[in-house]
């Protein structure tokens, strides 16, 4: 009876993270932090041939560590990371141009502590509140998880 049924998979979760490439920096608002349990630390992954961009939480001593955010609590803003080697791995891949600034929503994946980016389901920043704008982050946001399902997660 359920043969063309296929199980929901439970560890991807809709993300409330938007990743925003700024001139040299990397901003991530408040709800990554939240997402990923406020990690002291992440990594930046890169998946070009899918065009996909990702932070996970790790420890101090992991390679290529990056200091991301403070404690749960202490935590009040956005976090910006100024990394030029990462913008600039990312703008060329995508060939953006180092004036646009551009918002790319995230997906959760927590058996994995971290967050992916479907690069291509970027849009670019609008002044904040109303409609428009809202629908335009939740169709972006429903395109990166469309275009993230059926792409395997690398361990």
């Amino acid at each position: 009876m359920f043969e063309k049924f296929t199980v929901i998979d439970l560890i991807k979760t809709r993300s409330a993270s938007v990743c925003t490439f700024t001139g040299n920096v990397v901003k991530f608002n408040i709800q990554t932090a939240q997402e990923l349990h406020f990690p002291e630390y992440i990594q930046f992954l890169i998946e070009p041939k899918s065009k996909q961009f990702a932070i996970r939480a790790c420890k101090e001593d992991a390679p290529n560590a990056v200091r991301f955010s403070k404690p749960e609590g202490e935590q009040k803003a956005q976090v910006k990371i100024s990394n030029a080697t990462v913008v600039d791995l990312v703008r060329k891949l995508m060939d953006w141009n180092a004036e646009d600034n551009w918002n790319v929503p995230g997906i959760y994946f927590a058996e994995e502590q971290g967050i992916m980016y479907a690069l291509e389901s970027a849009y670019a920043p609008k002044a904040k509140g109303g409609w428009a704008a809202r629908r335009e982050r939740e169709a972006a946001a429903a395109l990166a998880e469309s275009t993230i399902d059926g792409e395997e997660i690398e361990k």
